[in-house]
């Protein structure tokens, strides 16, 4: 068992971002990730004003450091003899979390089973709010709780279900088996795209819980020929017409004036796909329920009879919605310039070129390109 002679406040570097530790003799009592430098000191200086910031740790702090830094670099560790001072812990909380520690990586368990196994079994919600308010993630590790499907859930430090993904992912936890042998064939067939999975981690093309299709398909089509960064930016805009979390509805777009859609800015054009998508899913000539049931051809030839659909966009929402995982879209901007980047192509990768290096990657062509997509947002190999 790791013994800590002071107290302190220390703030050190990861390759994932600055950590933030704080403890007393007792042991650890509050760990942050995912905040910048200045934001990491500001908070823990607020909650522990009485605390001396340390410059250099000694001991077996250094030792822990040292460990934690490995973590974000990928290695595993359980950190079972790391003391945490848990003071001011109500009486489930301490249980809750004492029993959260023997969850060993790749293990995970999710808030109904944390809370029988501390005697309360109708008690998921208390402990999805303990798992929310840990002081001392990645040592009490709140990461390797899930929700009762198994999907990700909140996490207690910024960085959100990202980070925790990402966290699970480098343990060695891959929740859905088709991607986890799509990530094996992956590493296996491509040197370059195992060096990418290294950088980005989990595939996460389709959430644990997936937009309506509608949704999806406004998305496709307010991206067509713009940046991942211009299409959030519009598509963010165009959420902001309707007072709900997604997009306006079909009915509400077809109420609204051409100019309100310009002005989120959408070309004309667009605003004119966007209108004939919510006219045929209104009139039903389009049942977007239905494509679950056809096969990825018969999913594109259906979409593409909406004006401003065509393969690229009906290729989106094969990946991005209906989970499809073979999928090439070797039209699109993005896959054309990031397979230049990381396979020594000249500034764009030909279709030809794309359909060479996607044939090794079948049958999971669409992960291939979502790692390349993740890769080039990711600014590269690092």
């Amino acid at each position: 068992m790791l013994k800590f002679k002071d107290s302190g406040l220390f703030i050190f570097e990861t390759s994932q971002g600055p950590v933030g530790l704080t403890w007393t003799r007792k042991g650890i009592n509050r760990l942050i990730l995912g905040l910048d430098a200045e934001a990491t000191t500001q908070e823990l200086a607020q909650a522990f004003p009485n605390l001396p910031k340390v410059r250099r740790v000694q001991g077996d702090m250094t030792l822990l450091v040292k460990r934690i830094k490995a973590v974000m670099r990928g290695s595993g560790d359980n950190f079972l003899d790391v003391p945490v001072d848990l003071s001011g812990q109500g009486e489930f909380s301490l249980a809750v979390l004492k029993r959260l520690r023997k969850v060993l990586a790749p293990k995970v368990v999710t808030y109904g089973e944390l809370a029988a196994h501390c005697g309360k079994p109708k008690a998921a919600r208390a402990v999805g709010r303990i798992m929310g308010a840990n002081p001392v993630p990645l040592i009490v590790p709140c990461h390797r709780c899930l929700g009762k499907d198994g999907s990700m859930t909140g996490f207690s430090t910024e960085g959100g279900i990202d980070l925790k993904a990402r966290m699970l992912f480098r343990e060695g936890y891959v929740a859905n088996q088709e991607h986890a042998a799509g990530l094996d064939h992956l590493r296996k067939v491509d040197p370059v795209m195992r060096k990418i999975i290294k950088v980005v981690g989990p595939y996460r093309a389709l959430p644990d819980k997936p937009r309506p299709a509608w949704d999806t398909l406004v998305t496709a089509i307010v991206h067509q020929q713009l940046s991942v960064k211009a299409g959030r930016t519009i598509a963010g805009r165009v959420q902001d017409l309707s007072p709900g979390s997604g997009f306006p509805t079909p009915a509400e777009v077809l109420d609204m004036k051409h100019q309100d859609l310009r002005a989120a800015g959408l070309s004309n054009q667009k605003v004119s796909y966007i209108q004939d998508l919510a006219r045929k899913v209104e009139e039903s000539s389009l049942k977007l329920n239905s494509l679950r049931r056809m096969d990825d051809e018969a999913v594109i030839q259906e979409l593409i009879k909406v004006r401003g659909i065509g393969r690229w966009s009906a290729h989106m929402h094969l990946i991005f919605h209906l989970g499809r995982l073979d999928i090439l879209p070797t039209g699109d901007l993005g896959i054309q310039i990031a397979a230049a980047r990381f396979y020594g192509f000249e500034e764009y990768a030909t279709v030809a070129q794309l359909e060479e290096i996607g044939a090794k990657w079948a049958p999971y062509r669409s992960m291939g390109s979502w790692y390349l997509w993740q890769g080039l947002d990711s600014g590269g190999l690092g």
